[in-house]
């Protein structure tokens, strides 16, 4: 009896969906255009000196992109990491560095790498679009860790990176050292 009943309501509902549905289509004239409207609501802002804009969701391919230039840079193949970046690609380090230049990237990496040992594990990553802007960025974060005289160091980061053309033409580097967890209470 219970599922006579059932089949009973999942055929008195089939029913209503197709009759809404056939009147809907019954009143619309033979060359109705359907238009399908995409919203995008703003996801965001970013606040300059010239005023606040609209953030929105970026091209997930910015994802795939800034994750192989991560990959690149835990394989130490500069080869690959100039071929991703723009010729005048700036870098703004966590510790005041400024480095302009795919050349001058390649040669700061290559004795970075050499001295400090870097590895990226990242952890989060957005693609966004500043309205007005022409190129999206990612936010990324990662978790750090460097051999600096044999020792260990863990670091958090945070990474900014401009995307354009699909290549990378900027980034900058927020850092802070590893904190160990606060114990429960």
């Amino acid at each position: 009896m219970r599922n006579l009943l059932l089949l009973f309501a999942l055929s008195l509902l089939t029913s209503c969906n197709n009759t809404a549905v056939q009147k809907v289509a019954a009143s619309m004239s033979p060359d109705a255009e359907i238009v399908e409207v995409e919203v995008n609501n703003p996801a965001g802002y970013l606040s300059t000196a010239d005023g606040r804009s609209d953030v929105y969701d970026g091209d997930p391919s910015n994802l795939k992109l800034w994750d192989e230039y991560i990959d690149a840079h835990n394989k130490r193949d500069l080869a690959k990491i100039a071929s991703m970046s723009h010729d005048s690609i700036a870098i703004w380090g966590p510790r005041g560095e400024y480095i302009k230049g795919a050349q001058a990237h390649s040669e700061f990496l290559s004795e970075w790498f050499e001295n400090n040992n870097p590895k990226w594990d990242p952890y989060f990553s957005y693609t966004m679009e500043v309205e007005g802007q022409d190129g999206q960025w990612v936010i990324s974060g990662s978790d750090l860790s460097l051999e600096v005289e044999g020792e260990v160091i863990n670091a958090s980061q945070i990474m900014d990176a401009f995307i354009k053309d699909g290549k990378v033409g900027a980034f900058y580097v927020y850092e802070r050292a590893a904190t160990l967890p606060v114990p429960a209470e």
